[in-house]
């Protein structure tokens, strides 16, 4: 409930005022601070155009742990903002859907999906702090957004390549080709727990064609964000059946998301 000062921030209670550090610089009406008279400070880095804080140990902030999004900051590329919405479910439900990219032929029909998908399998490539996942569409029409955004007038060959990054960074490399055009495009996640069942989902858009087009910034800022508000009701009815311990079945375009959950346990159970 304070107001920022410059780099500093003053409390609008009594007016103490405290820097970036969280050290107390200035209590109205006296000269002596108390050394105690601190607030919690988070470190913080700028990058790629989005902001990352770091909420544990400041010891073991570590920059070189932040994803390589260059493409958001790049001058051959466009950035669409980053926007967030708040999702009633655990994080890693989101995790899971952006590496479980056959649902797009269901859930985001009328955008970005389309029922050639389930065609082609998917391979799933284990790193030591990455699982990759990749699937080529050959040969197919291109869903209806990608159609509009590349102007394609038949079939394309359209990659799904997901890289995920524990605990919750992914990059969705799509795109498609006919030969003579294509597109490439990536949405960027990064939800962030704030309960065990509530999560801000953070995420963003870069692409390569368009650029300076007014139209194709409307379509990734509003058409876009769209698709993304579409997995909402599945990810919170989903929330819904594990909190009423319903049971679950893995089935194969599990491999990747079940990865993910491995690697992630084995690095919270390294860190415990």
């Amino acid at each position: 409930m304070g107001r920022l000062e410059g780099d500093e921030l003053r409390c609008s209670y009594h007016g103490l005022k405290f820097d970036a550090s969280g050290r107390c610089v200035e209590i109205p009406g006296q000269e002596t601070i108390p050394p105690q008279a601190r607030v919690r400070a988070f470190p913080l880095v700028e990058k790629f155009n989005w902001v990352w804080i770091w909420m544990g140990d400041p010891q073991r902030a570590d920059p070189a742990l932040i994803p390589n999004w260059w493409w958001a900051k790049h001058k051959d590329w466009a950035f669409t903002r980053p926007d967030m919405i708040p999702v009633r479910c655990h994080y890693q439900l989101i995790a899971d859907n952006v590496l479980d990219v056959t649902h797009l032929a269901y859930v985001h029909a009328s955008s970005i999906g389309s029922g050639s998908i389930v065609d082609f399998p998917a391979t799933v490539e284990r790193g030591e702090r990455m699982v990759k996942l990749t699937r080529w569409i050959r040969d197919r029409p291109p869903p209806p957004m990608y159609k509009e955004a590349g102007g394609f007038p038949g079939n394309v060959d359209r990659w799904q390549i997901v890289e995920h990054i524990p605990p919750c960074f992914s990059v969705n490399f799509a795109g498609c080709e006919d030969g003579e055009r294509r597109i490439d495009l990536m949405a960027l996640s990064a939800p962030t727990p704030e309960t065990e069942r509530r999560t801000h989902y953070f995420f963003g858009f870069v692409r390569n064609f368009g650029l300076g087009d007014p139209e194709k910034e409307r379509v990734f800022a509003e058409g876009m964000v769209k698709v993304f508000n579409e997995d909402i009701p599945i990810l919170e009815a989903q929330q819904r059946n594990m909190d009423a311990s319903r049971s679950r079945v893995d089935i194969a375009v599990d491999a990747a998301p079940l990865a993910a959950r491995r690697m992630l346990e084995a690095l919270l159970a390294k860190e415990r």
